[in-house]
């Protein structure tokens, strides 16, 4: 049997593999806040999707590999690979990833996120170079 919060990293991964952002808007409680390790800051809502939706604009394709999920309570810690393409075809670093995902009815209410931040580097390049100077 599925459990709710099996049901919602399901649904992240196949968010960041169709790279659809509606389906993010769907699944994430108005009130989410999502922290990164690597930068110390917290997200809400329309700042993470608005920045995922800037990843899906600089790739072709994205799929998280190796998924190891642990659920206790309600959280659910999940441990994969971020692999992928570029929008111009060059592979996308191997990104090691921890998330830690609290979920409230059905709604993921807060993720944080583990990486090594040199394993993001070129995303980072390529996002930069979407903003106008």
């Amino acid at each position: 049997m599925t459990t709710e919060l099996e049901t919602a990293a399901d649904g992240l991964t196949a968010a960041i593999g169709g790279r659809d952002a509606s389906i993010l808007s769907k699944l994430y409680a108005d009130d989410i806040v999502v922290w990164h390790a690597a930068t110390q800051q917290e997200q809400n809502k329309t700042e993470n999707i608005g920045m995922l939706s800037a990843v899906f604009e600089v790739t072709s394709r994205l799929e998280y590999i190796d998924i190891r999920r642990h659920v206790s309570g309600d959280v659910v810690v999940q441990q994969h690979s971020l692999v992928g393409e570029f929008d111009d075809g060059k592979p996308l670093p191997k990104i090691p990833a921890c998330l830690v995902m609290r979920v409230r009815g059905g709604k993921i209410v807060r993720i944080e996120e583990y990486f090594d931040s040199s394993t993001f580097a070129e995303v980072w390049e390529r996002l930069a170079s979407l903003t106008p100077a």
